[in-house]
């Protein structure tokens, strides 16, 4: 019997060990940074992938931050040491138009993210609550983690601050996800409120990849993510595109929590 349990001792140390071991490697290769030639890879395979469901889309229209809504069709992907999600952006009339594929990894949620238009192309880079945004591969500005707007020259020109988010599952009958935290937050940019943003809905909180016809149907969104409280300009329409899709692209699904 003393023998029975040595084995027993012995074989829970050495999967205790390894399992140890194993979750230190994916946590070192998931946060040891990498090289600028791995980031210029990924990001060109990003925008390939992109490029290629571009030719999905529908036509790129007038106040296109307007057609933008909370509603997404996409693909979950996660791997070892990264998360990546893939999909759509569909308008009201449940129409793509903007596809977008995101990649992300550590504990910090450092990543990068595509999103193109028939017309327009994006590109966010992220760390934490921070973003830079590029339109067109022309940098825009970028917003810090206390919502301050900063145009290309540096220079502050507004605020978005996004509200905490929390979502918390209640087990009762069945599973039912609630979310906390404000449901819109205004975006002010040159000296007045331009819009306010409503708060995409956590994808995360689904317990299934739903359809357009369960995203509109079930789900009940397609709520179009900026309403405008000014008129904007040509570049501040820039700056509510970009909002929006990374509203619906990043806020909308929690890669890593």
């Amino acid at each position: 019997m003393g023998t029975f349990f040595t084995i027993i001792i012995i074989l829970t140390i050495l999967f205790v060990g390894g399992f140890t071991v194993l979750i230190a490697f994916v946590i070192k290769k998931s946060t040891t940074p990498k090289t600028a030639e791995f980031i210029e890879n990924e990001k060109q395979q990003l925008y390939d992938n992109v490029l290629k469901k571009r030719k999905e889309l529908h036509p790129h229209k007038a106040e296109m931050f307007r057609q933008v809504t909370d509603a997404m069709v996409f693909n979950y992907t996660k791997a070892v040491t990264y998360y990546k999600l893939s999909g759509v952006i569909l308008n009201e009339q449940r129409k793509p138009i903007v596809a977008f594929e995101r990649i992300e990894r550590g504990m910090h949620t450092k990543g990068h993210l595509y999103a193109m238009t028939k017309k327009q192309t994006f590109y966010f880079d992220f760390t934490g609550l921070e973003a830079t945004f590029y339109c067109n591969e022309e940098l825009l500005g970028r917003f810090d983690k206390t919502g301050t707007i900063y145009n290309a020259n540096e220079t502050a020109i507004g605020h978005a601050k996004h509200p905490i988010k929390a979502s918390f599952d209640l087990q009762l009958f069945k599973t039912t996800h609630h979310r906390l935290g404000e449901g819109l937050f205004p975006l002010t940019l040159n000296g007045r409120q331009l819009a306010t943003i409503n708060v995409a809905p956590n994808y995360d909180d689904i317990d299934y990849n739903p359809s357009v016809q369960g995203v509109f149907e079930d789900l009940g969104f397609g709520t179009p993510i900026i309403t405008l409280t000014d008129t904007p300009t040509a570049e501040e329409e820039n700056w509510l595109l970009a909002f929006a899709i990374f509203e619906t692209a990043f806020h909308g699904h929690w890669l890593i929590p």
